[in-house]
């Protein structure tokens, strides 16, 4: 734990994502749980990527006599452990990546390929876009531990767990935007949550430069003048459908040496399921009247 707690000062170590690859929720809960809170409660600037086991090596299964984990299992599993962050988000299954310093071929968590993602998507749209899909989801791996139906996918989506998915023409891909909330919310899903951390992030670098000036109507002026355009720069880079910044000049607020902003805002949704009807007309009929 001394190891994570090394990165729970967000002013020494700047990062927007956390990874303990090596640990997992069910065979390490405590530093999983320590390492939430300090995610959450110490940072809270940071998307932490935790490891969801998909194989036991010492016992076969209660589902299965191979040792695999199979989706309603790892359900049940996260389940058990109470887990409830929208700082946190997981995978399923593990993929099998090519070892080259060892010539040989090992399963490890999709962790890192998250990671990559998560930087691809950074790279080429924005945090606020979902580190998923076929344009920004492709996993390089040789192939997932199992490969997911649609009824298995379902199953571990419905369990905030996000399925790393298998198709015959671009391999294995991620599946899934869900943190690790309970509750149903725009939170919920990964590219709001970073959403909120990148905003969280510039306006904070901003307003950190107001700090020890005269706390009068001026200021308040030049604190919405900094962060307006940065919500209508997310705005226009469609992290955003609109947004409201109020700031309040409460005599009490003065007298504390302080100022109260308050910030509305909408934030986009990812598409995650498209709806199509087929419908069949008759030879003569004319689709302006459809």
């Amino acid at each position: 734990m001394l190891g994570i707690r090394t990165f729970a000062n967000p002013e020494a170590v700047n990062i927007n994502v956390f990874v303990t690859p090596g640990i997992d929720y069910v065979n390490n809960s405590d530093l999983v749980e320590d390492t939430i809170d300090m995610v959450e409660n110490d940072r809270a600037d940071s998307l932490y990527i935790t490891t969801t086991p998909d194989y036991n090596l010492l016992l076969p299964t209660t589902t299965g006599i191979d040792g695999l984990i199979y989706p309603q299992e790892a359900v049940d599993n996260l389940d058990g452990t109470g887990i409830d962050s929208n700082y946190t988000a997981t995978y399923y299954p593990w993929v099998l990546t090519r070892d080259s310093v060892n010539n040989t071929q090992i399963y490890l968590p999709p962790t890192a390929e998250v990671t990559r993602n998560l930087a691809l998507t950074d790279n080429i749209a924005f945090p606020w876009f979902a580190a998923a899909g076929y344009t920004r989801g492709i996993v390089n791996s040789i192939k997932a531990r199992k490969k997911l139906t649609q009824e298995d996918r379902d199953v571990l989506y419905l369990g905030r767990i996000n399925p790393i998915a298998t198709f015959s023409d671009v391999g294995t891909v991620i599946w899934g935007n869900k943190t690790l909330q309970v509750r149903q919310s725009a939170l919920d899903r990964i590219n709001v949550r970073r959403l909120l951390l990148q905003a969280r992030k510039l306006i904070s670098a901003v307003s950190v430069r107001l700090l020890f000036d005269q706390n009068d109507e001026k200021v308040r002026q030049d604190f919405l003048n900094a962060v307006n355009p940065i919500l209508d720069g997310i705005r226009r880079d469609r992290g955003l459908y609109d947004f409201r910044v109020t700031v309040s000049s409460d005599t009490a607020d003065l007298d504390r040496n302080q100022m109260t902003g308050k910030i509305y805002i909408k934030p986009t949704r990812s598409l995650e399921f498209i709806d199509i009807t087929f419908y069949i007309t008759p030879t003569g009929a004319s689709f302006e009247d459809v």
